[in-house]
C-alpha cells in the first residue's frame, strides 16, 4: 500500500494510492505539512484508478444536493459524491467518493482523466478535487471547527486571526507581522478549532498571495475584524450577534447540506460568546504590530 501523511488543526490526513507516490506528485505547498505518521485523529483518503468508476444504485430519494460539478447521495450511513460533467444529462462523472457520516474515511474512485493527472503530477490538492475545502470544511463540522476567510499568525506562542474577505488587507498585514518577527500560518485560509475546551488556530497550505504556510497549532487568543484606515487602532467588540454575523460572513462553506449548517452554525454561536475579537483599523505604516504584540504580553 503507497501511503503518505499530512498534518494539519491536530489530525493526519493520510492518503493511500494504488499507484505509487513520487517526490513531485504533490505540489510544494504541501511540503511543510508531510509527516511521517498517524496521529490520533487520522483521517483516510484512497485513491483508486480505473478506467470505468463503480456503478451504484442511486434513488433520487437519497438525493441531498445537485449542482454541477458535484451530485451528493446519503444512504444509510455513507455519503457518496459524484463529480459530474458540467452539461446535460450530467451522467457522464470524473469521481465517484464513498465516505462515512463523519467524512474520516474516503474511497476516491478516479477515471483516467484524473488518473494522468495523477501520473503528471504537482497536484494542488491531496483529494484530487478542486480544493481541498470540500473535505476539510465538512469535516471540521463534525469536529468543533472550522475555516475562516483569514490570516493567521503565532506570535510568542499565541495565536491571532485576522478575518476578512478578498482585498481586506489579510496579505499586507502578513507581511508587516512577518516582517517583526510574526510566524505566518496561512494568508489566506485557516482553521479555528476547539478541542479539550480550548480553542486553538491551526494553518492551512490554501494560501493567497503569501507563499508562507505552516502546519503548527497554537492557542487561539484573539480575532480581529480588518478594517484599512489611515489609524491604527482597536476596539473591542462585545456584542455576540455582531461577532457571529461577523465570523459568519467569512467563513468557508464547503458543499452545503443541512446538517454541515447545523453543526456549524452551532460552533459559530459558542464561538461568538467565548473568543475575544476587536475590530482593527489599519493603515500601511507597519505601527499596528505594536498593538498586536502588546496583547501579546498581556
Amino acid at each position: 500500500m503507497n501511503k503518505k501523511y499530512f498534518h494539519v488543526a491536530g489530525m493526519t490526513i493520510e492518503v493511500r494510492s494504488d499507484l505509487p507516490f513520487n517526490k513531485n506528485t504533490f505540489a510544494s505547498k504541501f511540503d511543510a505539512f508531510e509527516t511521517s505518521g498517524p496521529l490520533e485523529e487520522n483521517i483516510v483518503l484512497h485513491h483508486h484508478f480505473s478506467s470505468s468508476l463503480p456503478l451504484l444504485e442511486l434513488e433520487c430519494s437519497d438525493k441531498l444536493y445537485f449542482r454541477p460539478p458535484w451530485a451528493i447521495y446519503q444512504q444509510d450511513e455513507q455519503w457518496i459524491y459524484q463529480r459530474i460533467k458540467p452539461k446535460p444529462p450530467h451522467k457522464n462523472y470524473y469521481q465517484t467518493i464513498v465516505t462515512n457520516k463523519e467524512h474520516s474515511h474516503l474511497d476516491i474512485y478516479n477515471d483516467d482523466t484524473i488518473k494522468q493527472k495523477f501520473l503528471d503530477g504537482n497536484l494542488t490538492s491531496l483529494t484530487m478535487f478542486p480544493t481541498d475545502q470540500i473535505l476539510t470544511g465538512r469535516l471540521l463540522a463534525y469536529k468543533k471547527g472550522c475555516i475562516m476567510h483569514s490570516l493567521g499568525i503565532i506570535l510568542d506562542g499565541r495565536g491571532y486571526l485576522f478575518v476578512g474577505h478578498s482585498d481586506a488587507g489579510k496579505s499586507t498585514m502578513a507581511g508587516m507581522m512577518k516582517k517583526n518577527g510574526a510566524q505566518v500560518l496561512c494568508d489566506d485560509r485557516n482553521i479555528i478549532r476547539k478541542k479539550n475546551d480550548i480553542y486553538t488556530l491551526s494553518g492551512t497550505w490554501s494560501h493567497g498571495d503569501v507563499t508562507d504556510v505552516s502546519s503548527k497549532t497554537a492557542p487561539l487568543v484573539g480575532i480581529f475584524f480588518l478594517n484599512q484606515s489611515a489609524e491604527n487602532r482597536l476596539e473591542p467588540v462585545q456584542d455576540e450577534t455582531t461577532v457571529f454575523e461577523s465570523l459568519l460572513a467569512c467563513m468557508i462553506r464547503p458543499l452545503e447540506t443541512r446538517d454541515w449548517w447545523e453543526k456549524s452554525l452551532d460552533f459559530l454561536t459558542l464561538a461568538a460568546g467565548e473568543i475575544s475579537c476587536w475590530n482593527l483599523k489599519f493603515n500601511k505604516d507597519g505601527k499596528v504590530f505594536n498593538l498586536i504584540e502588546g496583547m501579546s504580553h498581556e
